[in-house]
């Protein structure tokens, strides 16, 4: 097939797909947008408002600003001097002193380092107002100052006259301190900075007294060096600074939102496209979807590049909606009302793009989707917060530090946005022209490219993650993959490194045991000396040992093995799902470790656990995999309605698997495997959970399809063995211990003839053992289980065989035989044979069964304590009957339970707790804090010279009058000055302001680093106004004007070398005013809060895996049903996620203590932190339990509450933060958002901890600056600072702790309605009132009923009240039907009631509704109609008492895989109530009874399907119940373990138990059921114990027989001459190959005569082997259920289409006694496959359909066996 068309098919499985998930689709698409709906609001409630020129008054810089004459001070304000040895310095200084009226302190320092070291340690520092450092040597105290003169102004760190409004917590334009490692800010806008400070506002150079100390100094360096001039120039002189006038601008606060918020809320938007891709990825990994579609044909690359293409087109819709957001203008305004549009889509492309390939590199990483998922997600996030460091230092950052950090896409997101919002602060926006614009060495072109360089990195890493460790599925390639180098190749390098040092691989001790090898076959499949090991921690598990084995085209190979030898390995190593660990396989010449892809063009594979996609329909997987394997378009058609019609799935094509029964999907997947004619076959248990007549229709099929095709099978079915294996091999622990035909291994293992003899209720074991023995004395009693009886019957005893079968069937009443049949050795007795003899502790197990045998035993255990043990387990009477906990113990025992369930929960997935719920938020806090105080201490400021060379060369325009009273030659020597020091001097006549004015608006983007400061000269009269402007975008620019013109006059008074070099050092930082930085720390609180409350998304949606995790997998429906009360269940999970919580809030306390973060290590804050924490907890864990409720699994339903709960926690928050800005004029709206949040824990936890943070903040600020609270309150306008934190105002956090108390049981009250179904209650009657009349129409419904069941019916109307109080299960009239768009009929009017002692078998196909009868009884599905008494225990109204008397084993395992065996007992005996001290007794006593004690201790994922169903069996019996509900408890067992498992419900029926069971398995019913029915489309066709079937159904016996194949043509032509011949009236029910099946009269005929006949013509004819048995149920079941066609699939999940079998003419049952047979053959497949899919012990291979043409006596039609054969049926011989 052409890659396009697969890649063509692969988006059409993609988006098809995406259609059917349509919540996660939406989610995917509109939670970017939901996100760019929060910046569109906020771009809306921040307006642009327009502003006018703006002319700015002159500051005087001879005074000190007012600050200082109102300053509460107890000392003096202190002027220091550098270095104190001179006098001339303290002589200047003194001069400073005096210049002010504010009285100083001088003092002089010898060196700087000691200055400092006072401004550090000593705490009168705080008085200290400036140093003054000179920088000269002075040689003497009285050395005179040089003319060119530097010195440091070294003013407080903090700037102390500086009382900012808290807005600056959020807002934070500018940098801490004095700014001088900038020279303008980091994020320079268009918008005037400081725009309402006439003296420049931040970093305070006049409102600090910097610029009057400067004036001061140079003024005093001024008269020191021209005391005389200077006065006289003083005295009529004026300096002043004045700020350039603001043209008209437009003002736009949301420009900072943009920087500050925009990328944060981008990463969060894509942060759940992130987690979908992920999580879709991995899905398909973990159901092994992905390597069954490689298996399928389908390349590696092609699978990534669909997927690409599918999101790409997904990301595209998402971006566009978000460009048509962001770049359409709404009242005027967008959010990028500058920028091009076409630019801001290909910048959001890039990163959607860069997305999906970390999202692809993540999945690689991982093979389960909820871990991977999550780990993705955080992974993510923590990519974003380097973007922290860069953005708050970004001038300090290298260019190589920006571009590594640009390596993840969220970082170069980030700066993207930074670019866009500088560009849109300009005016001019992001335009194609200025994309490569440089703003510090970095442009928005480099951003797009290191966004395309990331995809291609991440693209990389996935590439050779998956190439190289594909971990537990796949195949491994080499590491030097890209390697072509041809000397290379030709090196033998073994790709899978030998695990194992093995012995001589030659040495075998089983020759005896494997056939020779066929002549005359090409060997396709070649497996030498095959091992596979697996490795969990230090212990390592063999599960394949020196395996050699040869597979043969056209025949099929079945391979046998208890549960966990080994098939299922095998099958995964021949398809490259697994790697071996040592040894060779070759598949068509081709080896699997090198030719994989080879080999996968011509195997078509069944897996053991079906593989299908959800939402695909039937139709669409056979579409997809045909086209996949290459048929074409028509072809695949053609061959998809064939495929179809013979696995009879015709009403079924258009149902989506997810809503088909297991047999369904088993139908299904071994129809991918046969589309499109694969040449090797690989079924492993292919007819597992599928009804009699679907295997024999699936036996016939691979029968058709093997003449071209090699076939590997793996069955539990030893009957489905004996018929469809041309070879048989048997593995044990992993080695194979036989191979041959099956008649060469019966030949080798066979212990002569079995008789099966099912028993009646009232029949006397040791009578009949009785007439047996007198007969054939040495017969042993194999086995006794339940119902059936099989004695082996030595070969030399074969003459007296005819007469004890007379004898037998003469006294069959008397004896209470229901029926017997015999055998020659089944493949059954060969595998438990081989079995016992590859692991002798096996013989001891199987032979500790405690039945009745006549040989001498060796048990393990001593019958007397098995007995007792046996009576207290199974509630026998006894001196000392077991009393159950009940009341408050049994509630205290139930919660006990639950939480060492959560224990071992949290215990088991240690990882995943460790990383989620602990390292992920405590990580998130401390990287984002680290990020904080590494901005803070590489800030430092650094001394800044205060000249024009530090702004490079700039303009400086100047107006002097003419003949300037100062200097007529003043603008000349103004002009030199400039000119020397690399300016540009522009002399100007006229208004500077002005002049300033009309350059601004003529070219803004170079205005302000061209134009720093100016110069005005006037003369007014006598007096001379000289005014230093300056340009306020740049931070320095006030003192840099100031230090112009003072130049200037030095000058003019001390000649052209003088000059006056100022530098800014502030000195360094004290403990105090490290207090104070809160003001210059930026959005650190705020930042602080979105990251953690990001963490705690996370740890939140954790709390949700377990409980996801046990509904998906119905444990927590059996839990209940085991009688757990809602209370223990949900109380005890939150109590123990509370400790959980607990655990990570403790070790938040510690990392603010590490980190030394006041406001939440203070003594103070400590408790309310952990309060804030706790009640969080308190009131989220009850929110996310809620909420699990509608996910089906735990990888989606933490994508999806990561998802909700980062937008309902952060959104908030962003929200009322920002709208509480008092610029923007909405706190009114703020206060109305942030009440309206309360709901939501998210939003209280973050708006806790912001207030919190911030209200200590200010406090301690308002400390240090001594003002009252009244002072402080004003300043913070509006805000109010709150003493006690738990206050309910503003900056408190009582409202929001009181709002998670309350919370807390509000959620929990809507969980425990949510779990008892108040709702869905509610719903179902309110839709009831319009639904009543058509489901009575539907109901009314109904076809002519059997005899037998209208009887019953009858009873229990007519004495209902009798048979409740007598009987412990009375079901009356009960129905249900689906309510969907079509309803379905599922249950019609049911009525039956089951005794004490009994066992009640459901037989139907698959969808016949013996499941939804299970749910209705479990309550796991609601009652439609009537009712079912336990007890007398209505379960329609009183539920919570009939709990305690029902065990339920599902049909599918509700296992807890983090739980071993033995927990998963010990939780369900404290479920029941059983007291803890016989709680150890009871669970020993199942273990060793169901031979579980080998795997007991281990966990539960560990098990194999067989296993597993044990243990389910296993917590049905366990405790007390009265009635036990088995669902086809032995599904998927070994044949030990199947008899077991018999043999457990029987004694349990013995010891007074109801048990009601539903199997495939006639063997299985005939063995354990004493009444049963069969159900055909939700209605009872016959109702009776087997034997009452059996009477009135048929009579007269059925004969199997199998030729040898070496002489198969022609034997078999004379052999069925000679039935004709022999038994007159008998017909040909069955033909097959080798094998035919007859039925013959009962008239004249004896089981006995029959026996001798056939034992001549077994030598006569070469018979392989026979069968011959008296009618079984097994005929009954398959003359009620042939001709109905398969109808609803698995009930319980309800599919939404109305069978076409329910239409009337369909509803029909069958007639009751079935006395004539039909006028036509009933359809049927082409043909019928011989055998059945399980094989009893002693059972023969399965019969099959019946002929057209049948004696009135017996039932229409006979199908091949079901899945495990009657022990009365036909015997093999």
């Amino acid at each position: 097939m052409a890659p396009f068309k697969k890649l063509k098919l692969l988006l059409w499985k993609n988006f098809v797909l995406k259609k059917r998930k349509t919540l996660v689709t939406v989610l995917e698409t509109l939670m970017p947008v939901l996100f760019s709906a929060i910046v569109l609001y906020l771009r809306l409630n921040s307006m642009p408002r327009n502003k006018a020129n703006t002319n700015y008054p002159a500051v005087d810089v001879s005074l000190l600003p007012v600050y200082f004459h109102n300053y509460p001070l107890k000392s003096k304000f202190q002027l220091v001097y550098i270095p104190s040895k001179s006098e001339t310095l303290k002589a200047v200084t003194e001069v400073v002193e005096q210049t002010f009226a504010v009285d100083f302190e001088v003092l002089g320092f010898p060196s700087v380092s000691l200055f400092e070291n006072y401004i550090i340690k000593d705490p009168k520092s705080f008085y200290v107002l400036v140093g003054i450092v000179f920088h000269h040597d002075f040689n003497s105290s009285n050395e005179p100052l040089p003319l060119v003169v530097k010195y440091d102004l070294r003013f407080s760190y903090v700037q102390r006259n500086s009382i900012s409004p808290p807005r600056h917590l959020f807002f934070q334009e500018d940098i801490e301190g004095w700014c001088t490692a900038f020279l303008y800010p980091p994020n320079l806008s268009q918008a005037p900075r400081e725009f309402s400070y006439a003296d420049g506002g931040h970093p305070g150079y006049n409102k600090e007294g910097f610029l009057a100390i400067q004036h001061a100094v140079d003024k005093a360096i001024m008269l020191h060096h021209a005391p005389k001039a200077a006065l006289d120039m003083f005295k009529n002189l004026q300096v002043s600074v004045q700020r350039f006038p603001s043209g008209s601008h437009i003002q736009d606060p949301f420009l900072v939102i943009l920087q500050n918020e925009f990328p944060l809320l981008l990463m969060l938007s894509f942060i759940c496209v992130e987690l979908i891709i992920t999580n879709s990825i991995l899905l398909e990994k973990e159901r092994k979807q992905k390597e069954y579609m490689y298996l399928m044909g389908l390349e590696n690359w092609l699978h990534w590049v669909a997927w690409f293409i599918t999101f790409f087109l997904s990301a595209l819709v998402t971006v566009s909606g978000m460009t048509v957001l962001f770049c359409t203008k709404m009242n005027g305004v967008a959010v990028f009302r500058n920028s091009n549009t076409t630019l801001i889509f290909i910048f959001l492309m890039c990163f959607a793009i860069a997305t999906i390939f970390f999202a692809f590199m993540m999945s690689t990483f991982f093979q389960r989707a909820h871990v991977g998922t999550v780990i993705g997600g955080i992974v993510f996030f923590f990519t974003y917060l380097p973007y922290m460091y860069i953005t708050f230092s970004y001038h300090q950052r290298t260019y190589s530090q920006k571009i590594l950090s640009c390596l993840f896409s969220n970082v170069a997101m980030a700066m993207g946005v930074r670019f866009i919002s500088l560009f849109e602060a300009e005016g001019t926006g992001i335009q194609w022209r200025n994309m490569g614009s440089v703003w510090g060495d970095f442009s928005f072109t480099q951003v797009l490219v290191m966004l395309l360089l990331d995809s291609f990195l991440y693209c990389l890493v996935a590439f050779l993650v998956e190439s190289l460790f594909p971990r537990k599925i796949g195949m491994p390639k080499s590491w030097y993959i890209f390697a072509k180098c041809p000397l290379w190749r030709k090196k033998s390098f073994p790709v899978i490194p030998p695990l194992l040092v093995i012995g001589d691989p030659e040495k075998t001790s089983k020759g005896d045991f494997l056939q020779d090898e066929p002549a005359g076959h090409i060997n396709a499949i070649e497996i030498q000396h095959l091992y596979k090991v697996f490795y969990t921690g230090r212990s390592k598990c063999i599960a394949v040992k020196d395996l050699s084995m040869n597979l043969y085209k056209g025949q099929i190979t079945v391979l046998l093995g208890h549960n966990g030898a080994g098939k299922t390995t095998v099958c995964s190593v021949l398809t490259g799902l697994i790697p071996p660990s040592k040894g060779h396989a070759y598949i068509h010449g081709c080896e699997i470790s090198k030719d994989m892809v080879r080999i996968r063009k011509n195997v078509g594979w069944c897996p053991q656990h079906d593989i299908l996609f959800d939402n695909f329909t039937v139709t669409d997987h056979l579409y997809f995999y045909g086209q996949l394997k290459g048929l074409s378009h028509q072809d695949c058609h053609e061959k998809i309605e064939e495929m179809l019609h013979t696995l009879g799935l015709e009403d079924k094509r258009n149902s989506r698997s997810k809503f088909l029964s297991g047999g369904i999907k088993r139908k299904l997947a071994i129809g991918i495997a046969l589309i499109a004619g694969s040449k090797v076959l690989i079924l492993d248990e292919p007819t597992s959970g599928m009804d009699s007549s679907s295997r024999r229709a699936i036996w016939d099929l691979l029968q058709q399809q093997k003449g071209d095709r090699t076939v590997l099978l793996t069955t539990h079915f030893m009957d489905e063995a004996d018929l469809l294996g041309d070879r048989i091999a048997i593995l044990a622990k992993g080695e194979l211990q036989c191979c041959g035909t099956p008649s060469f291994l019966k030949q080798k293992y066979g212990a002569g003839y079995y008789m099966t003899i099912i028993k009646t209720p009232l029949c006397d074991t040791e009578k009949l053992a009785k007439v047996i023995y007198h007969h054939i004395p040495n017969a042993i009693l194999e086995s006794r289980i339940g119902e059936e009886m099989i004695f082996t019957l030595p070969k030399k005893a074969m003459p007296r065989f005819e007469a004890l079968f007379a004898d037998l069937e003469q006294r069959q009443t008397e004896l209470g035989i229901s029926t017997f049949g015999a055998s020659v050795t089944t493949m059954e007795e060969v595998f438990i044979r081989v079995c016992k003899l590859a692991d002798p502790s096996t013989n001891v197990l199987t032979e500790k069964r405690p039945s009745l045998r006549h040989l001498p035993r060796n048990h393990r255990v001593p019958v007397d304590r098995i007995k007792c043990l046996h009576s207290r387990i199974f509630s026998l009477s006894s001196d000392q009957p077991i009393r159950l906990n009940t009341g408050f113990s049994l509630l205290c025992q139930q919660f006990y339970a639950m939480l060492l369930k959560k224990v071992a929960f949290s215990r088991r997935n240690w990882m995943l707790v460790l990383s989620v719920q602990i390292l992920l938020p405590l990580v998130i806090i401390m990287l984002s804090l680290s990020f904080f105080n590494f901005k803070l201490r590489k800030l430092d400021n650094v001394p800044l010279e205060l000249t024009l060379q530090t702004y490079g060369q700039t303009i400086v325009p100047f107006f002097i009058a003419e003949n300037s009273r100062l200097d007529p030659q003043l603008s000349d020597n103004f002009v030199k000055m400039l000119v020397a020091a690399g300016q540009v001097p522009l002399r100007i006549q006229g208004s500077v302001e002005n002049f300033l004015l009309k350059k601004a608006k003529e070219a803004p983007e170079d205005f302000d680093k061209l134009y720093v400061v100016a110069a005005s000269f006037e003369d007014v009269n006598d007096h001379t106004t000289v005014k230093a402007l300056f340009n306020n975008q740049a931070y320095h620019s006030p003192s840099l004007a100031l230090a112009l013109v003072d130049n200037v006059l030095f000058k003019l008074l001390s000649g052209a070398n003088a000059s006056i070099t100022t530098t800014n050092y502030p000195q360094p930082q004290t403990a105090m005013e490290l207090s104070e930085t809160i003001l210059y720390q930026g959005p650190k609180g705020h930042y602080l809060v979105v990251n953690f409350l990001f963490g705690i998304a996370f740890l939140s949606s954790s709390f949700s895996i377990l409980t996801v995790g046990e509904k998906s997998i119905k444990s927590k429906n059996l839990q209940f049903l085991s009688g757990v009360s809602m209370a223990a269940f949900w109380l005890s999970a939150l109590l123990w996620d509370l400790i959980s919580f607990l655990v990570p809030t403790l070790l938040l306390v510690l990392v603010f203590f590490w980190y030394k973060e006041e406001a939440f290590a203070h003594p103070q804050s400590i408790p309310a932190v952990v309060l804030i924490m706790m009640l969080y907890g308190w009131a989220i864990i009850p929110l996310v339990y809620t909420v699990s409720f509608s996910f089906k699994t735990p990888g989606s339903g933490c994508v999806k509450l990561v998802a909700m709960l980062t937008f309902l926690s952060i959104s908030p928050v962003v929200l009322v933060t920002v709208t509480s800005e008092k610029d923007l004029g909405y706190t009114e709206l703020s206060d109305t958002l942030d009440h309206i949040f309360l709901i939501f824990p998210g939003h209280c936890l973050g708006m806790a901890f912001s207030n919190l943070y911030y209200n200590f903040e200010i406090k301690k600020f308002c400390n240090a600056k001594n003002l009252s609270d009244i002072d402080c309150n004003d300043v913070l306008e509006g805000y109010v600072v709150q003493k006690n934190i738990y206050a309910w105002e503003s900056l408190g956090i009582g409202k929001y702790l009181t709002a998670l108390a309350i919370l807390g049981p509000v959620y929990i009250t809507l969980l425990f309605l949510t779990e008892a179904n108040a709702f869905c209650a509610l719903k179902a009657r309110l839709s009831g009132f319009f639904c009543k009349q058509k489901l009575r129409m539907l109901l009314n419904v109904t076809g002519a009923e059997d005899e037998d069941v209208l009887e019953e019916a009858e009873n229990i109307k007519y004495h209902l009240d009798t048979l409740i109080k007598k009987s412990p299960l009375v079901v009356k009239e009960l129905s249900k039907v689906y309510k969907e768009k079509v309803p379905l009929l599922a249950v019609n009017k049911v009525s039956f009631v089951v005794k004490e002692k009994e066992c009640f078998g459901l037989l139907g196909l698959n969808g016949a509704g013996k499941t939804s009868i299970f749910n209705m009884l479990t309550r796991e599905q609601p009652i439609t109609s009537g009712d079912a008494f336990v007890k007398g225990f209505n379960i329609r109204t009183d539920m919570a008492k009939v709990q305690q008397w029902i065990g339920y084993c599902p049909e599918f395992d509700a296992l807890l895989n983090f739980m071993t065996g033995r927990e998963m007992l010990v939780m369900h005996a404290r479920i029941r109530g059983i007291p803890e001290c016989h709680i150890k007794t009871c669970v020993d006593m199942i273990l060793e009874n169901l031979l579980m004690c080998v795997y007991a201790d281990k966990l539960v994922k560990t098990y194999s399907d067989g296993n597993k169903r044990v243990l389910s069996t296993a917590i049905a019996l366990l405790g007390e119940p009265t009635v036990i509900l088995l669902d086809e408890p032995s599904t998927g067992m070994d044949p030990v373990a199947r008899r077991l498992v018999w043999d457990a419900v029987g004694r349990v029926r013995e010891s007074g138990k109801t048990i009601v069971i539903t199997s495939h398995s006639m063997e299985e019913c005939e063995a354990l059921c004493t009444r049963l029915a069969i159900m055909v489309q939700g209605q009872f066709k016959c109702l009776g114990s087997p034997q009452h079937l059996k009477s009135r159904f048929g009579s007269g016996y059925s004969l199997q027989a199998k030729v040898r194949r070496k002489w198969q043509q022609q034997m078999l032509e004379e052999f069925k001459a000679f039935v004709d011949l022999t038994f007159p009236g008998s017909s040909l029910e069955d033909e097959h190959q080798s094998m035919v099946q007859y039925y013959l009269p009962g008239q004249n005929l004896s089981w006995a005569k029959v026996f001798g006949i056939m034992e001549q013509a077994k030598k006569d004819y070469v018979l392989e082997d026979y069968s011959i048995s008296q009618l079984s149920l097994e005929d009954i079941f398959l003359s009620f259920t042939r001709p109905v066609p398969d109808t609803k699939e698995n009930i319980q999940q309800g599919q939404a289409a109305l069978d076409s079998s329910l239409s009337p003419s369909n509803s029909r049952p069958i007639s009751s006694p079935p006395s004539s047979p039909p006028s036509s053959p009933p359809s049927s497949p082409p043909s019928r496959p011989p055998s059945r899919p399980s094989q009893p012990p002693s059972r023969p291979p399965s019969r099959h359909p019946s002929s057209p043409s049948q004696p009135p006596s017996r039932p229409p039609s006979r199908h091949p066996s079901s899945p495990s054969q009657p022990p009365s049926e036909p015997v093999l011989l």
